[in-house]
């Protein structure tokens, strides 16, 4: 079964001291996962940003680009964004939800059938399609 990791899990994998860094980084080196270009850009956002994690970004960049070579990541083209947008106020789906979304869409282009993340909730709302787990 093919899985897709979002920005949550990704950003563990790279904590080693993160108390779910063990179960996240075992995700990553599974076969059939896969992740989006914008996780991978939203992760390096967070670790070369967030001042708590200290993260220098030469190291983030380096974090991201292994992340990179053991994923499976695809690209949204600008039709999937339209139509992500398009459907998101029936869906109830507003402000940065749209990112969960965006993150669901690229899972089902994968085909993938299952989501992994720290945000459950959110998934649930923008995916009840897929499975959704947390980590």
């Amino acid at each position: 079964m093919k899985r897709f990791l979002d920005t949550s899990v990704l950003v563990e994998s790279c904590l080693s001291q993160s108390p779910k860094f063990a179960a996240a980084d075992a995700l990553v080196n599974q076969p059939d996962v896969c992740t989006s270009a914008h996780a991978l850009a939203e992760t390096y956002a967070t670790l070369s940003g967030d001042p708590r994690l200290r993260v220098n970004p030469a190291d983030a960049a380096r974090m991201v680009e292994d992340l990179a070579e053991a994923l499976s990541v695809r690209a949204l083209v600008a039709a999937d964004y339209r139509q992500s947008i398009a459907s998101a106020p029936g869906q109830g789906i507003r402000g940065g939800m749209i990112y969960d979304a965006l993150h669901a869409q690229t899972a089902r282009l994968c085909g993938c059938a299952e989501v992994q993340t720290l945000n459950v909730a959110h998934f649930k709302l923008v995916a009840p399609d897929l499975t959704v787990r947390g980590l």
